[in-house]
């Protein structure tokens, strides 16, 4: 009978939580430094979600660590809906590299996934390649020219570097940075030559010729590069990825609030200045429950869990 009154008791709790959801700010945690395209997705989505709550959405910015750090952290909070954590597929990523990562999947229960985008190979005017082949031959010449943007180790930058110098029998230098905007500055001054980045942070760059894009991780070409062709077609089906972006909370989150969340999201990720931002950036909006966007990350997990095996890389 104990047993029986404490479950009906947690049951009436988390009724009452619910129910009152939210009455207090609510934070998002990026696990990036401010100004990459995780960070602006959070920015995009938080003033809607705040005029639908009734309460500040709050953007905590806390990188390092490839991800690890703020997602160790939002893994920690408190499972009331009042932290939330807004990251990229390098979230299921770091589970299967690091051998002692500061969080589980397990740890999260998956709130909206906000857009998917193609990765996009880009290079600085100053490297003589106009098309990967070309890349890859300067880099078999070149060698020691060739040095390469990664977001930290095991970031999937990172990873996606070590996926082409596989496939294409290359050698790139990794140059590892805190997040993206730095990475930019550097790419953009020629202090380093090849970046794979995201369609929302690339594609000022290439329409200003400041950079040059030469192939398109998806499976199909994106619509804002309809030159520029997938892996794929040009021969290297392994480096086929697509990224994303989602919201998550920690795992007892009572599943009213994770409703309520994915509704609200799902919302603001709806409205009109948000998909005319999706269209120009080459994005596709996602419009999973939080049961089909748990489904959707275990899928994406594949292709990576084979690369990663393939390569034999790990992290401790």
């Amino acid at each position: 009978m104990s047993r029986w009154l404490s479950l009906m008791v947690a049951l009436l709790v988390t009724q009452a939580a619910a129910q009152t959801f939210p009455s207090k700010p609510i934070k998002i945690i990026v696990p990036y430094p401010a100004g990459g395209s995780t960070d602006q997705m959070a920015r995009m989505i938080a003033p809607r979600l705040s005029a639908a709550l009734g309460q500040p959405v709050i953007i905590e910015n806390n990188g390092g660590g490839a991800t690890m750090i703020g997602t160790g952290q939002a893994a920690r909070a408190p499972a009331d809906g009042y932290t939330l954590l807004a990251t990229a597929n390098v979230f299921a990523v770091n589970t299967l590299l690091h051998k002692s990562p500061s969080y589980k999947v397990e740890d999260f229960i998956p709130v909206a996934g906000i857009a998917s985008y193609p990765y996009v190979l880009t290079v600085h005017p100053s490297v003589p390649a106009k098309n990967v082949a070309e890349l890859i031959d300067y880099a078999k010449r070149q060698p020691d020219k060739v040095n390469a943007v990664s977001l930290g180790p095991g970031g999937v930058t990172h990873l996606l570097n070590e996926r082409f110098e596989a496939l294409a029998g290359v050698k790139i230098t990794d140059i590892h940075y805190r997040g993206s905007a730095p990475a930019i500055t550097d790419i953009l001054s020629g202090q380093v030559q090849m970046y794979f980045d995201t369609v929302v942070t690339a594609m000022p760059q290439i329409r200003a010729g400041k950079l040059r894009a030469l192939a398109v991780s998806t499976e199909e070409r994106s619509p804002l590069l309809p030159d520029v062709p997938t892996f794929k077609e040009i021969g290297f089906p392994g480096m086929t990825q697509r990224g994303w972006f989602g919201i998550f909370a920690p795992a007892a989150t009572p599943r009213p609030i994770v409703e309520r969340l994915n509704k609200e999201v799902l919302a603001a990720s709806a409205a009109e200045e948000a998909r005319a931002r999706f269209e120009r950036d080459g994005l596709t909006r996602m419009t999973f429950t939080p049961g089909e966007f748990d489904a959707f990350i275990k899928n994406d997990l594949v292709p990576w869990e084979r690369a990663l095996k393939a390569l034999n890389i790990h992290i401790e």
